[in-house]
């Protein structure tokens, strides 16, 4: 089944929340890519975000329009193995790499008319629950946010933190304060603490039902999540640490984390995903499906290996392509907080528009 042709389209998201920012940068919109694979009568759809403070859209286009499109257009767009041991040898860009990625495996669900979690297996459950993401705010502000969000459904958060033990516990005091136990709360650190103020916030935030604690230390730091894991009342979950098979490895065998967050972005690709959830939950490590402000293809991709894999969290953050305007995919299947399955052949999504229509 031959690449006849590889389409490549640019877009800006501007960010719902235009005040959005973590312990580590702070942002009001998105640049990224979409890239569709046209084969067989069918056309796979994927797509990569430029990382803040990193690797800029120009050069994710630039190498998909150039190098990439070389390779693929001609190429079998069965032989995915292949393609994806060229292209990382390149080298080229990861988010590239999963773009590419996303859309070949988009492509074979649509050729053979069934969805992706049914060639990885079959679901093995009906929906996931969406985490939504929430910004770092005051107390107030914070409450407000999440109350919207409220209204739309969700009941799942990760709420962003990383100003302080005293003002971070004030901020899910005032959640807990609000809404009691009607809402499920994580925290994200984005590497902003200590590996001894870390444990003091953890310590401190037993008290609120905070279900997990993601990467609050240094992201290379796996010395500092082993002991951090020893000491910590709340799972700490691994993030940026698990760039693919040897690093989860190394977290599981240390004991680094209690749970791994897991991205094709960070994996390398779809399937090295599903090597390390295996890897993981066999060795008792939780695996929670994580994600960002991405279109929404990109999370349908997350959603279906939460979909297929049995045994990972059933807490997902799979709904922040609804935390950007003008996502250039469409198809999303998010009702009532949580992402259900469908029946839709491929990942469900397809590029909604040309540019300017």
């Amino acid at each position: 089944m031959e690449i006849e042709d590889v389409r490549v389209l640019r877009a800006t998201m501007p960010r719902v929340d235009p005040h959005w920012r973590t312990a580590s940068y702070a942002a009001n919109v998105v640049e990224g890519v979409t890239v569709e694979l046209q084969a067989g009568g069918a056309v796979g759809t994927g797509a990569a975000v430029a990382r803040p403070n990193g690797i800029p859209v120009e050069v994710l286009e630039r190498e998909l329009n150039g190098p990439v499109r070389e390779l693929l257009v001609g190429n079998d767009a069965l032989a995915r193995t292949q393609i994806h041991q060229t292209l990382v040898a390149g080298p080229i860009q990861r988010a590239v790499v999963t773009a590419v990625d996303i859309a070949l495996h988009d492509l074979l669900g649509k050729v053979t008319n069934l969805p992706c979690c049914a060639l990885w297996g079959g679901a093995v459950r009906p929906a996931v629950q969406v985490v939504r993401m929430v910004g770092i705010k005051p107390p107030g502000e914070l409450v407000d946010a999440v109350a919207d969000l409220c209204s739309e459904g969700f009941t799942h958060f990760k709420v962003k933190l990383g100003t302080g033990v005293a003002e971070d516990m004030a901020r899910i005091r005032a959640l807990r304060a609000e809404f009691s136990d009607a809402i499920w709360i994580g925290v994200d650190g984005n590497g902003a603490y200590s590996v001894d103020d870390a444990i003091a916030l953890s310590r401190g935030l037993a008290a609120f039902d905070v279900r997990l604690v993601e990467q609050p230390i240094n992201y290379e730091d796996l010395d500092g999540l082993e002991r951090l894991t020893a000491a910590s009342p709340i799972p700490i979950m691994a993030d940026q640490y698990v760039s693919g098979m040897k690093a989860a490895l190394e977290v599981c065998q240390r004991r680094a984390a209690h749970v791994v967050s897991l991205k094709i972005g960070q994996a390398g690709s779809i399937d090295e995903c599903r090597h390390i959830a295996a890897v993981c939950l066999e060795s008792g490590v939780r695996v929670h499906i994580g994600g960002g402000a991405r279109p929404a293809v990109v999370d349908a991709a997350h959603a279906h290996l939460a979909l297929a894999i049995p045994g990972v969290d059933e807490e997902c953050e799979v709904g922040e392509c609804l935390a950007l305007r003008n996502d250039p995919t469409a198809g999303i299947h998010i009702e009532g907080g949580k992402y259900l399955a469908s029946p839709a052949p491929g990942l469900g999504h397809a590029v909604a528009a040309s540019p300017g229509t």
